[in-house]
């Protein structure tokens, strides 16, 4: 244990440090009573190291009666008379079937999205035809208002009667544009 004054002379820092970088509990290596010694340049034995390390089993690794067990040992053995004589012929069969169900969903989803995408042009130009149609409404009721204005001037400078309240009229306001609707791949419902 350390001594208080210890405690105080190390910043936070410091311990939580100490406290982060100590082993969790059960990781630890066992020590060996055999301390390793590898001698440079002898190959057998850093060879004979490199073996144990790699058949040691791993921390956590379950082994029977001391001993790991052989996955392999367990599986039965395959002979070529075991197999049938065409069996790629069934798996290229079942791969092909296997694509070919992979494509006709693709192309489905291609149509769908198509059509979506269609569908969506077609609202669009159908509400820009509207929008364009304001426009022109608006293009032409101010002409007309132009010329009614024209022809008063024209009335005044001959009758010389002066029209009262006539004030050539503005340039048209555009109308909002028209709010789009979302294309097919924005929406969310």
């Amino acid at each position: 244990m350390q001594s208080p004054d210890s405690k105080k002379q190390k910043s936070f820092f410091e311990r939580m440090g100490e406290i982060l970088n100590a082993p969790l509990p059960g990781t630890q290596a066992k020590k060996s009573s055999q301390p390793t010694v590898v001698v440079e340049g002898d190959d057998d034995s850093l060879l004979a190291r490199i073996k144990d390390i790699l058949n040691t089993p791993l921390p956590g690794t379950e082994t029977l009666n001391g001993k790991l067990v052989d996955l392999e040992a367990n599986l039965p053995e395959v002979t070529e008379a075991d197999v049938q004589e065409n069996w790629w012929e069934s798996d290229w069969a079942d791969f092909k079937a296997h694509q070919d169900q992979d494509r006709k969903g693709l192309n489905m989803k291609q149509r769908q999205d198509q059509e979506g995408f269609a569908q969506y042009q077609e609202q669009e130009r159908q509400q820009f035809e509207g929008y364009q149609n304001k426009e022109f409404e608006l293009f032409q009721a101010q002409q007309q208002a132009k010329l009614v204005w024209i022809q008063n001037q024209q009335l005044q400078q001959t009758t010389g009667v002066e029209v009262v309240g006539m004030l050539p009229p503005a340039p048209p306001v555009a109308p909002l544009a028209p709010e789009m609707p979302a294309p097919p791949w924005n929406r969310t419902v």
